[in-house]
């Protein structure tokens, strides 16, 4: 006769209270501080200034030599387009300004002997203001042929390749600023009695595991009523270049001794 094994039951299905605990995470810690009871808020990195660079016409991206983590210097030629159309139909338009402005010239003499009509004389002027704005028109279109950077930093994501026809509109470069870094965090709203701009803390990373100087420069303007917290915003005062956006640690911010 096979004898019976005893059955071991797991002490969730004996003891419901304790299944619903063993299927719940753990619940989250208390924010940590330091031995000198100084909090530490969870900061994150991002580059004071920063945009997207695009296209402003459609064509054929002809140099884009700048690669992604590549430094410039402001004024910097980032990218330039195939613009042979472009210039030519540029050329044609100041020839044919030349030509209005001679005419507009002749016009306006006839004028003086009286041997012109007046609506051949306003003809001519229009003519002429007609081809003076076309003309401008097609400077405007070889600017837009080359792309300088607005700024001195760094290249983020680069989104086109040279060769490339893009449309206009089209992103090409993602760049940043990297000689001033910005901090966000999240405070108690309460902390408004005492935190205002210009108030100095220090901030520690853990990508490079070294604090540094900061200094609040502005409140967010909405209040959360459910955390009853509000967002702050800083700056890193000193120019570090392994900073990098994205970079995340700890604010090192408390109230002030009463």
């Amino acid at each position: 006769m096979r004898s019976l094994r005893p059955i071991t039951l797991p002490l969730c299905l004996l003891f419901p209270a304790m299944a619903a605990c063993a299927s719940e995470p753990a619940p989250l810690q208390a924010p940590s501080s330091q031995a000198d009871n100084t909090p530490q808020l969870r900061v994150q990195l991002s580059a004071s200034r920063r945009t997207v660079l695009s296209s402003e016409l459609a064509g054929k991206v002809l140099e884009l030599d700048v690669k992604e983590g590549a430094s410039f210097k402001k004024g910097q030629r980032l990218v330039t387009f195939d613009c042979a159309v472009h210039r030519a139909q540029l050329n044609h338009s100041v020839a044919a300004e030349a030509a209005a402005s001679k005419k507009l010239e002749v016009a306006r003499r006839l004028d003086k002997l009286q041997s012109i009509s007046v609506s051949d004389l306003s003809q001519a002027q229009a003519e002429a203001n007609m081809a003076r704005a076309q003309s401008g028109v097609g400077q405007v279109m070889v600017q837009r042929c080359a792309i300088n950077a607005p700024f001195s930093g760094r290249v983020a994501e680069r989104k086109a390749q040279p060769g490339e026809y893009v449309a206009e509109g089209k992103e090409l470069l993602a760049i940043y600023d990297d000689s001033s870094f910005e901090v966000e965090l999240i405070v108690p709203s309460h902390w408004m009695v005492w935190l205002k701009p210009g108030h100095k803390f220090q901030v520690r990373l853990e990508e490079t595991a070294q604090q540094y100087p900061a200094e609040v420069t502005r409140l967010g303007s909405v209040i959360d009523p459910i955390s009853q917290s509000i967002k702050v915003f800083g700056r890193i005062t000193s120019n570090d270049p392994t900073l990098l956006p994205g970079m995340s640690g700890n604010a090192l911010l408390a109230p002030p001794q009463s």
